[in-house]
């Protein structure tokens, strides 16, 4: 017998390639050496089997081969700025056309990877996470120090493994791939330059890292807590500097970098944030420009560790008004210093509050986030001396959904994003195919609906009662979680027919507020069952004045008859509601008043 082959597809994915230049993409010329050859790059990457599976048609895109462990097939595109870019080259209006790129195809793509030189990747990549503002799809920027089309290079690795992360994990970040691992971009720095190992996050353990299996640090993925819409914002503050204190640094230098027009500067100092503190005619600069509203961030010069107030010469820059940067590397200093002044919004004191500020989890801060479920989880598998992370896994999908629940109960969105660091799936459905956004509209806490939206929890799934989390904000007269439902894309997928229903249920019972709820979400409540009767007619028959004077205004014709020929009118008065009979009169004389057109069918 003839062995039977599958031919079903796997599920796609969709990325977006932006080449902008540097030596991953190079090619060698007759001289062997190394130069950019525009429009050459994309026709050289499709003559790579890892690159491109040509037995996989994908109009308009390049498909990589299939991965079995994978949950998705990489299908990727390239466009190719013009002239391409040699990094040391760029500045922020080259920032700036990176981000509208990313911007103008968000909606069209699940991922974005941005080719880039070495030299100044990490300013690109801390640039694009601060411009990029509520991203909630992976951007990964990655470079190479060898070209992709050498014999022996890191540069193919860079590329599809970038394509991978962009692809087939969930972090709404701008990231770094590069040697394997897998860094916030905001984190990062060119640490070597002849290293496959080039850069670096001295201050924040990788993201991910890439081995036989690509290995998620669930935890350390920065994850914001506000909902909001993606956005660009590209008006960075072009008058920002770096200024380098170096043993015998003059006033007169000092000076001519603080002079006007400059409005901030990112101050590199020794060790903790060491400054010479003996030197008067230098502090004296420095004051007199924060007097001048020049916004100055104190970061170390050393690769690794924070400016601290442990040393007198230290904290004399504080006591000036000079802002501390923590943790931050140069480039996220000098990036987040022209993002945040380049806000008309904020004020000089709101700014250097920002500046303070994890962002993007650009820097450490101070605050120690409270945990506690988590160290809960991390206890237990002590205990029961779980050490495989399959026995951990299985152990946390019985955890997480109560955490999840309890947290939703709390209306508490901080305790949310921890659980959802640590590795919880707030989208899990329960026994009963119920969600955390099933409860979080039944009990109307909106700031935890509009999380769960933003977090990717499905918005018309139903349990195994065939109910939405809009049926339960329905049933519970949440009118604000009902409109942030339909804003996001919620619908109200019940039959016309079991619409009628519950509209004749509903009316029955005198449920106007619930009448109102079922109509906000979408349904028309001029249906008729199958016996051609609407609410309307039942409210009449039944004498209910506040049903009726409800559910007049949304029929056209208040006057339309069911199979046996009546109107809500004759069912009024066969039983002898004279209320009811002169709401409809004195409703339909006041139509006819406003349009004299208008007559009775």
């Amino acid at each position: 017998m003839a062995e039977k082959i599958c031919t079903c597809r796997k599920k796609e994915a969709r990325v977006h390639v932006i080449f902008v230049g540097g030596t991953i993409g190079m090619i060698r010329n007759e001289n062997g050496d190394l130069v950019c050859v525009p429009n050459i790059f994309c026709k050289r990457l499709t003559e790579y089997p890892t690159c491109n599976d040509q037995s996989y048609k994908a109009e308009n895109f390049i498909a990589l081969p299939m991965l079995p462990d994978m949950p998705y097939r990489v299908l990727y595109d390239v466009v190719e700025f013009n002239p391409l870019l040699d990094s040391s080259c760029m500045g922020m209006g080259d920032w700036q056309k990176i981000a509208k790129e990313v911007a103008i195809k968000m909606c069209s793509y699940d991922g974005f990877v941005i080719l880039h030189g070495t030299d100044t990747l990490a300013y690109t990549a801390s640039a694009l996470a601060f411009m990029l503002e509520n991203l909630n799809k992976p951007v990964v920027v990655t470079g190479a120090q060898i070209s992709i089309f050498d014999p022996r290079s890191d540069g193919r690795d860079n590329f599809l493994g970038s394509l991978l992360i962009a692809s087939n994990f969930n972090i709404p970040e701008v990231m770094v791939f590069f040697g394997n691992k897998l860094l916030r971009g905001c984190r990062t720095t060119k640490v070597n330059a002849d290293s496959f190992h080039a850069l670096d996050s001295p201050n924040l353990p990788a993201l991910g890292k890439m081995n036989v299996k690509i290995e998620i640090n669930s935890r350390q993925i920065f994850r914001p807590c506000t909902v909001n819409k993606f956005s660009l914002f590209c008006n960075l503050e072009e008058n920002v500097g770096m200024i380098r204190i170096y043993p015998g640094i003059t006033v007169a230098t000092l000076k001519e970098s603080l002079k006007e027009p400059i409005k901030g500067v990112v101050l590199q100092t020794y060790g903790a944030g060491n400054f010479p503190a003996d030197r008067e005619e230098l502090l004296d600069e420095l004051r007199e420009a924060v007097l001048r509203e020049v916004i100055i961030v104190n970061v170390t010069q050393c690769s690794a560790g924070m400016v601290s107030s442990a040393y007198a010469s230290g904290s004399v820059l504080s006591e000036i008004g000079v802002i501390s940067g923590h943790d931050m590397t140069q480039e996220a200093a000098f990036t987040k210093l022209a993002y945040v002044l380049g806000k008309p919004e904020w004020d000089l004191v709101n700014k250097k509050k920002v500046l303070v500020l994890s962002l993007r989890g650009e820097l450490t801060t101070n605050k120690v986030p409270k945990i506690n479920d988590i160290d809960l989880i991390e206890g237990v598998a002590r205990t029961l001396h779980m050490s495989t992370s399959l026995e951990k896994e299985q152990m946390c999908s019985t955890f997480y959904p109560a955490l999840v629940a309890a947290a939703v109960t709390q209306g508490d969105t901080q305790k949310m994003a921890d659980l959802q660091q640590y590795g919880a799936d707030l989208c899990d459905r329960n026994e009963d195919g119920r969600t955390a956004l099933h409860l979080a509209c039944y009990l109307g806490k909106l700031n935890c609906v509009c999380y769960l939206i933003s977090a990717g929890c499905p918005l018309n799934v139903q349990d195994r009662f065939n109910r939405t989390p809009l049926h339960e904000a329905i049933d519970t007269d949440n009118h604000d979680v009902i409109l942030a439902l339909l804003k996001n894309g919620a619908k109200l997928c019940d039959p016309p027919l079991v619409q009628a229903e519950l509209l004749r249920a509903l009316t029955e019972r005198g449920k106007v507020k619930r009448l109102e709820s079922f109509r906000l979400a979408g349904a028309d409540v001029t249906l008729a069952d199958r016996t051609g009767r609407t609410a309307l007619h039942y409210a009449c028959q039944l004498g209910i004045h506040e049903a009726v004077e409800y559910l007049l205004p949304y029929y056209k014709n208040p006057l339309l008859k069911d199979e046996l020929g009546m109107s809500p009118m004759d069912y009024a008065k066969a039983a002898n509601h004279e209320h009811i009979v002169t709401l409809l009169r004195f409703k339909e004389n006041e139509r006819r008043n406003q349009d004299p057109c208008a007559c009775p069918k």
